[in-house]
Order: structure tokens, then sequence, then C-alpha cells
């Protein structure tokens, strides 16, 4: 039987001990300005949390009003990858809107989005732009590096992506749901952002799908949120964390290059081929450093961008060493729901 879904949004917001955070979150997804004739919904997924998140969350909702359902939903496995997928699984209308913790949306966020999808109507995500707000002055290397904070957009021009880009981030990305809902009946699942402090990764994954379904990005940069920084996310050390878990997501993008290749050129992956082809690239990545800046990103740490770039790779070699014995576990996985997917989008091939 086929399912109604009501027009309207499903916004997930998934957490982990955000009591600290969720205050002003709320407040401005109590002031969105809800498009007429379509329903609203925020879904807070509690990702083992255990510092009153649920019980803080549902007083401040009352609060403010609730101006639309708050439905909190528990999910007990560790890594947001889990938590996005409970609450995508659960979204009840049209449109599902991610929001992190720590974003604050501007008023005419859904407005914005019904508009751009009326008038993009081959358009099947959405990106905004996000506007950074500090708690104490930004050191003069966030600049150069915003990007890897979710600052600003992941493409310079406002207007369609370039062909097969993927590059979308989850925070403030809307699609549809009923896509999601094809995706996972195909056998969709994300394969990053399902560890510990490794939350990154699943926004890339989902994009990379809806791209390959057909779907085509959008960035509007009226799509406008605010990404709250406290002093202890602006740091050195967070920044080479970050790329420190780029490097675990770009093990798994690997494997995805792996298996969109396989399929273009009409082979069978192999267990060794496709580390050696994984190993290859991670190596390749490490060869754009010299010999000096790998030893001295061992024996005199300093706040270059090169050994942000180290940071990454010797992640991936850390990663691939621990993964690449189950890649041909991980690459069946990406087949079994990809393949009917890209041989029906010819015109989808890997963008780099």
């Amino acid at each position: 039987m086929l399912q109604v879904v009501s027009n309207g949004f499903s916004i997930v917001l998934c957490t982990y001990n955000g009591y600290n955070r969720l205050k002003p979150t709320l407040e401005h997804l109590a002031a969105l300005q809800l498009p007429v004739g379509h329903n609203v919904e925020l879904l807070l997924i509690d990702n083992g949390s255990t510092d009153q998140t649920e019980v803080f969350a549902k007083q401040v909702w009352g609060q403010l009003g609730a101006p639309y359902p708050l439905i909190v939903l528990p999910e007990s496995r560790a890594g947001k990858g889990y938590a996005v997928e409970t609450g995508y699984d659960a979204a009840s209308y049209s449109y599902i809107l991610t929001v992190d913790d720590d974003n604050w949306l501007d008023s005419q966020y859904l407005v914005q989005a019904i508009d751009l999808f009326s008038a993009h109507p081959d358009v099947g995500i959405l990106q905004g732009m996000s506007e950074g707000v500090f708690e104490v002055a930004p050191p003069t290397w966030v600049k150069e590096n915003e990007l890897y904070f979710i600052i600003g957009s992941p493409v310079e021009k406002a207007g369609y992506y370039p062909k097969n880009n993927f590059d979308v981030w989850g925070a403030g990305m809307v699609f549809k749901r009923q896509d999601w809902v094809y995706l996972r009946q195909n056998g969709f699942a994300f394969l990053t952002s399902k560890l510990a402090g490794k939350a990154a990764g699943e926004d890339t994954e989902l994009a990379l799908a809806l791209i390959i379904l057909g779907r085509k990005a959008y960035y509007s940069p009226g799509l406008k949120y605010r990404h709250f920084m406290p002093v202890e996310r602006i740091t050195w050390n967070k920044l080479k964390s970050n790329f420190e878990v780029l490097g675990y997501v770009s093990y798994f993008m690997a494997l995805y290059k792996v298996a969109v290749k396989a399929n273009r050129e009409h082979k069978i992956v192999r267990k060794y081929t496709a580390q050696k082809q994984v190993l290859s690239a991670i190596l390749k990545y490490g060869s754009y450093m010299t010999t000096k800046q790998h030893l001295a990103y061992w024996l005199k740490p300093r706040e270059e961008h090169y050994q942000l770039m180290l940071a990454k790779f010797y992640s991936q070699l850390k990663w691939y060493y621990q993964l690449s014995n189950h890649i041909m576990r991980d690459v069946s996985h990406i087949q079994k729901w990809m393949v009917p997917l890209l041989d029906e989008n010819k015109d989808f091939d890997w963008p780099w």
C-alpha cells in the first residue's frame, strides 16, 4: 500500500550531551516562519547523552511555546551516523532538514527552501551558508581554514553544483524524504560516522548517493544559519583533530571510488586490487609533502598548513591498516545499493 506523505519538514537534530548547546539552537528553531500549507516536526535524536539532554530540551521547548511537535528519539549506539539514520528513518514529512546542535537557523530558512524547490524542481539537495559565531575572537589562522570548521560554503558560486560534485555539508542540508526511503529500501546505510568521536562523513555519503540517484545539488546563500564556535573549538589542536577525522572519512571515500571505477570499467573488485588502489592513493597524497616536512610533523609540531595535511595523511594510513582487512565487506556493502543506480545513471563518474 502506497504511503501518503504530508507536505512539510522533518527537522532532524542529533545531539550527544548537548545540554550546554541546545538552548539557543531551540530558540532559533522555535522562531522559524512556517510555510503555509506545510507541517513541521522536530526530531531530537539523543545519542546516548548522560547530561539530562532530553529533559532539558523538552523543558526549553515548552517554555518557547512548542510551536510544532518535538519528538525525542533515543539512539544508544555510539556514533552520529546511527543517530542520523534513526532520525531520517523516523521522518514523517516530505522534506528532511538536518540541523546540528550548534546551528542557529535564520527565521526564513524553511520558506526559502520551499521557494528554491519550487523554482528548481530538478534539485534534490539544498545547501545553505554558514556564518561563524565565535565565543571569543578567533586566531588569525581561522579565516584561511574556516571551511574545516564548517563556516561559509563548500562551493564558491550560488546555484547548481558542478556536475558530479557531492561536497555537501550536513548542517543545514535539505533533501527529499522519498529519496531517502528509496535508498534505504535498496540497502543504503552509512559506513562513516559510526565510531564515537568520528562524527563526519555521513553527509558526504548521502550526497554522493543522491547525486548517483540523479538528483542535483544547489547552493543558496539565502539559506542562512549561524554556527556557534565555543572557545574550545577554535584551537590548533582541534583543527588538527578535524583533519585526522578527514583522514578517516577519506579512507571510506576511497572505497566508494573503487566501486565506481570498477563499475565504469566493467571489472570485478578483488581484495588485493582494492587494497592496492586505496593504499596507492594514500601514499600519493603523502608524497605531496617533502621528507623534511614529514620529519618536522613528528619532531617539530607547528601551526602550518602542511602539518594539517600530514595529520590527514597519517590518519588515512592508520585507518587503512586497521580497516583494510575488511575492505571487501565494505565494498560489497557499497556495491549492493550503488551498482543498480550506476547502471541507470550513465552520466555519473568519480569527480577526482
